[in-house]
């Protein structure tokens, strides 16, 4: 319970930053180039279990940990944006094993949840 006191000024609350993406720019610059590079490498895929072409993956790599590194010396604060653009271009790396690996831990969450359910 607030309580008013003559003579005070009322308590002010700082609301949302106005200028948080100018403040986080390189960040989502990163993230941005991490999702286009995941998605151009696997639209590009003949075979999605296959192992992706170096050609079009790398520079997608290179890109994004160097506009991370741009991001993480500006002392942005959001360090989840460049790791997760970077997360990304680095997947594309190995997009072949990332799908491979996520059917079967998803296929395995299905058979624990369905044995946990039966016993």
């Amino acid at each position: 319970m607030k309580c008013y006191v003559p003579g005070m000024k009322p308590e002010v609350r700082p609301g949302p930053d106005q200028n948080w993406f100018k403040h986080h720019a390189m960040g989502l610059v990163t993230l941005l180039i991490g999702v286009v590079g995941f998605s151009v490498v696997a639209m590009s895929q003949e075979e999605f279990w296959a192992q992706p072409d170096h050609r079009l993956s790398i520079p997608f790599l290179v890109a994004a940990v160097a506009a991370g590194v741009v991001s993480f010396a500006r002392r942005e604060g959001a360090r989840y944006l460049p790791l997760l653009g970077i997360g990304l271009a680095a997947s594309a790396m190995v997009l072949g094993f990332v799908v491979v690996f996520g059917v079967v831990v998803a296929l395995t969450a299905v058979v624990i949840f369905i044995l946990s359910g039966v016993m």
